[in-house]
């Protein structure tokens, strides 16, 4: 999938997540919008079926049907008619009495009187509510201030008065307030409004517990009923808008525009209806009114007092008002959760982006199931909540945005396959195009076999490939073997009866013969077809074509040949040569081996050029092949280097016999002759070697050593060589484990002292090897090997670091002293590489003063280079280190570079010191040295010190530094500091005597 593609999802669920919440967050605004959610909220009722009223305090509704209109001749119940009924619902024990009527205007005329009547009812009764209206609208006329007793009905405990304003913008605000009659008022135990909004479809979804009128909070009349009911003192109630109406033990939820969502329990009939008409009658039982609360209100359909309902179109408002109270009593109102917004924006954004995300990945049949039982299951979900917790959400949106993404992504998906529909079709048709191109362009010969009439077909092309005309091909199968020899031809009739029998599915067979005087290979391709399309059926037909493979077959032998042997010479490579000895050992045990190597053949192509230097390698070969003759094996296996095989045994003479080769001179094309040496190594199957890679491996090392003597130079495999190399490799191995393990290399610190009173002055530090299995290995093993190696420089480089991290922890004791640490010749050749480190060892050195730090060099080392030598060592004593020249007098310092070594100390060589007592000889070259010393301002230290005459000797001669057995051996650094502890305690007691 393309990321334009991904795009293009990714762009549907956000227009669809964008677009289902923007119509969301404008359900309030757009009636259509709000009537999407009504219809899910019906469809979740209708789902839940009806519901019975609440037993615990049940409801009878006093119904003043059509059968009652029509015995009060088409009107309403006057005023006498609602007291006499007051008066037998008390009779009967009516738990509280709500009269669903209005009584706003005064009785007139003959029944002036019925006010009064219907107010001392009332007052009997003593549990009769009546309602007023807060109408969203004025009527005609001017309010009159409330009475005392509307006033008492207000709510005395109310929080959050801005919600007034909420309610004027979302909700619903009374402009007026129409009381009853006064004396009725008076006569009520409690009054409630009446007053709710209907909604876009007509219905009345909510109840409002609490209205705001003139600073004051009326409650509804199914509040006040519910109360009255309960029996809780209305004194006590409280209401907190936009969460809960509360009164004691009474809580009505209320949503955040504070109001009350009506749970319909089902159509008209849910609640026991007894008629009006019959109660005045008598005709009504008292058990059923008794201990209920009667609601008496209008049910006739022509008394206009009807709203739809999710169960139908009619519902009594009476009825609907006992909905209202039931809700309350039963705790069953519909509650919209404070979190339900938060979820349905999850839904709106999560839903469509699983939609798309799963009709991007996988395909419409599997993820369609599958997002079909999701949206089941959060309906499942939503429903259950709904019917168990009287939850409800707003399933509407996030029903719109799953199916906008849903439609969105099957129509991109459509049109991504339609398009690759088309690309592929354009594909094929290119495709078909270029077949048909590459069919006229082919140079492939086409043949077809009709084995009914047994008539083949043959093109001009395969009559051209396999070198027939019409009349010698004909129209037969035998054409195909008439170049062939007898045992080509049984091995095409082989193939061909193998594909007519149905053992292969496809013909393939290669021909090969020669053509004027060429080798020609043709590929024969063909596939039978069988009668009625059976695999078992009889073959009717067979075709294919003939290719011309005869340059791929000589191009794959070159390819093999280069393979395996040397271009320019035509000599078996290194690969060929190890098979060909290998088998060879294998015949003749006694095989000797000899490995010629040119000298300097590098220097002779830059000099002579390539070309020359090729006519040099091509003539090496021949004088080498006419040296062995043909019994023999000859390879170059290298640049310029060439491995010979005999089958004899240890021939002294046969390393001189191909050095002598060379001896002529080279002669060229031009005429011109060069001249060229060569060196030999030599070993013999006799010598231990029985494996061809172990053969070479000792004819390379006995070359390596003759090239090491120098040009022209043959050595002979000598297996204690082989054992010494051996050593010397595991050596380099460990001293590599050694360093990477980092706790193997100790150093050792012997003393150095001032003759004059013994005070210790420093140290030199010599490096010992902890071995893990070999224990101590000394310094003379190893360090020849690590410098062949090149090891010592990071060899070096770890001493440079310890010997600073040790003078740190010294310091802190108070020494002031020296360490001394030897460098080698491989560091000063890498003067970058040991300027680096030098650089290290200052930051290792921290506080610690960097003359504290000594490096030794040799006089022979300091004098193979001498001016690189100076310029490296005036920039270490630039950085500030001090510098001695170690084993002065056994090499060959010029005076002239002398000078400019920027040294600190001459230190005499140990051997000048055991020859002291000899003779005079000794003593003149070390008053020598000192007195050099002394002219240049430097001081001498003499190493090797082991007796006392010795040390008084030097003293006498003007050496002022001593190191030796005389004095300590090389110490343990915890030995060592043995030393300086004692050194710096001496110093303290010699300070405190000045």
């Amino acid at each position: 999938m393309t990321r334009r593609t991904l795009g293009g999802f990714a762009l549907i669920w956000l227009l669809a997540s964008a677009g289902a919440i923007w119509l969301w967050s404008q359900r309030a605004e757009v009636s259509m919008l709000e009537r999407l959610d009504q219809w899910s909220l019906d469809a979740q009722t209708l789902w839940r079926g009806p519901l019975a009223p609440d037993a615990a305090q049940p409801i009878v509704l006093v119904s003043v049907d059509d059968a009652s209109l029509q015995r009060l001749g088409g009107a309403l119940p006057d005023r006498a008619a609602l007291a006499a009924a007051v008066t037998r619902l008390h009779a009967a024990g009516a738990r509280a009495i709500a009269l669903d009527i209005l009584l706003l205007e005064a009785s007139k005329g003959e029944h002036a009187a019925d006010d009064a009547r219907l107010a001392a009812a009332m007052r009997a009764a003593g549990r009769v509510l009546i309602p007023f209206a807060l109408p969203d609208q004025p009527g005609q006329g001017a309010d009159a201030a409330p009475s005392p007793k509307l006033l008492a009905q207000a709510f005395m405990h109310y929080s959050e008065p801005a919600a007034e304003q909420r309610l004027a913008r979302h909700g619903y605000q009374p402009a007026q307030l129409l009381a009853p009659l006064p004396a009725l008022a008076e006569a009520a135990a409690a009054l409630g409004h009446v007053s709710a909004p209907r909604s876009s479809d007509g219905s009345l979804r909510w109840d409002f517990p609490a209205l705001s009128l003139g600073g004051e909070v009326y409650p509804s009349l199914a509040l006040r009923l519910a109360v009255q009911a309960r029996g809780l003192d209305w004194r006590a109630a409280g209401v907190r808008f936009g969460e809960a109406v509360e009164a004691g033990p009474l809580r009505v939820p209320l949503d955040e525009l504070s109001r009350l969502w009506v749970n319909y329990y089902g159509p008209a009939g849910q609640f026991e209806r007894v008629s009006f008409i019959e109660l005045m009658d008598g005709r009504v039982a008292p058990a059923r009114l008794a201990g209920r609360i009667a609601i008496l209100g209008v049910s006739a359909l022509g008394a206009g007092d009807h709203f739809p309902s999710p169960f139908d179109a009619g519902l009594p408002g009476v009825e609907r008002l006992a909905t209202v109270v039931d809700n309350m009593l039963s705790g069953r109102a519909l509650q919209r959760p404070r979190w339900a917004g938060a979820a349905e924006l999850a839904a709106m954004l999560c839903l469509p982006g699983l939609a798309v995300g799963l009709l991007a990945w996988w395909p419409p049949r599997r993820a369609l199931p599958a997002l079909l039982l999701l949206a089941l299951a959060l309906l499942a979900l939503a429903q259950a909540q709904f019917a168990q917790q009287q939850r409800i959400f707003s399933l509407a949106f996030p029903a719109l945005a799953l199916g906008a993404a849903c439609l969105g992504a099957i129509s991109l998906r459509a049109g991504v396959e339609l398009a690759r529909k088309r690309a592929a079709l354009q594909a094929l048709q290119a495709s078909e195009q270029r077949y048909a191109l590459a069919a006229q362009g082919a140079n492939d010969g086409l043949w077809d076999w009709d084995l009914r009439s047994q008539r083949v077909y043959y093109s001009a092309r395969w009559l051209a490939l396999m070198g027939l005309d019409e009349a010698q091909a004909g129209h037969a199968m035998a054409a195909w073997t008439l170049p062939l020899d007898e045992a080509g031809r049984r091995a095409f009739e082989a193939e061909l009866q193998a594909h007519l029998q149905g053992r292969s599915l496809q013909f393939h067979h290669v021909l090969h013969f020669s053509q004027g005087g060429l080798e020609r290979w043709l590929l024969a391709r063909g596939v039978a077809t069988r009668e009625g399309g059976q695999a078992q059926g009889r073959v009717a037909r067979m075709a294919g074509s003939l290719t011309d493979i005869s340059e791929a077959r000589r191009l794959q032998q070159q390819i093999s040949f280069d393979a395996l042997h040397d271009r320019l010479t035509g000599l078996a490579n290194r690969a060929l040569f190890r098979e060909q000895l290998q088998q060879l050992l294998a015949q003749q045990p006694g095989t000797g081996l000899l490995l010629l190597g040119l000298d300097e053949f590098r220097a002779f192509n830059e000099e002579h050029g390539t070309l020359a230097g090729d006519a040099a390698l091509r003539e090496t070969a021949a004088r080498l092949r006419a040296l062995i003759g043909e019994q023999g094996l000859l390879a170059r296996l290298g640049g310029d280097e060439f491995g010979l095989a005999l089958a004899c045994g240890p021939n002294e003479r046969l390393p001189a016999q191909a050095l002598a080769c060379l001896e002529s001179g080279l002669r060229l094309a031009e005429g011109q002759v060069l001249r060229l040496s060569a060196c030999v190594g030599w070993a013999h199957a006799s010598q231990g070697p029985q494996q061809a890679d172990e053969l070479l491996a000792a004819a390379e090392g006995a070359l390596a050593h003759a090239k090491a003597a120098g040009p022209g130079h043959a050595h002979s495999f000598d297996p204690a060589e082989q054992l010494v190399e051996q050593s010397r490799r595991w050596m380099r191995e460990q001293i590599d484990l050694a360093l990477a393990a980092g706790d193997q290399f100790q150093l050792h610190y012997q003393p150095f002292v001032r003759l004059a009173d013994r005070s210790l002055l420093g140290f030199e530090a010599l490096i010992r090897w902890r071995h893990p299995s070999k224990g101590l290995v000394m310094p003379g093993d190893f360090i020849p090997v690590a410098e062949e190696s090149g090891q010592i420089a990071a060899i070096g480089r770890w001493t440079l670091l310890e010997a600073a991290a040790q003078l740190r922890r010294w310091h802190a004791l108070g020494f002031r002293g020296e360490i001394a640490v030897n460098l080698s010749g491989v560091q000063l050749a890498r003067d970058l590489e040991l300027m680096a480190d030098a650089r290290a060892t200052l930051a290792a050195l921290g506080e610690v003063p960097v003359r504290q730090l000594k490096l030794e060099v040799t006089e022979s080392m300091a004098m193979a280079h001498p001016q690189r030598s100076a310029e490296l060592l005036q920039e270490l004593a630039g950085l500030g280190f001090k510098l001695s020249i170690d084993d002065f007098g056994t090499g060959y310092s010029s005076l002239a570079y002398l000078h400019r070594f920027p040294f600190d100390t001459l230190k005499v060589d140990r051997s000048f010191v055991i020859r002291l007592a000899a003779g005079r000889e000794a003593q003149e070259i070390v008053r020598t040295i000192v007195g050099l010393a002394l002219a240049l301002g430097k001081q001498t230290l003499a190493e090797g010190v082991e007796d006392e005459a010795q040390a008084a000797l030097l003293q006498q001669l003007g050496v002022q530094v001593g190191q030796g057995w005389l004095f300590a051996k090389a110490l343990p650094a915890a030995e060592a500091e043995r030393w300086v502890e004692a050194a710096v305690a001496a110093a303290v007691v010699a300070a405190l005597q000045r």
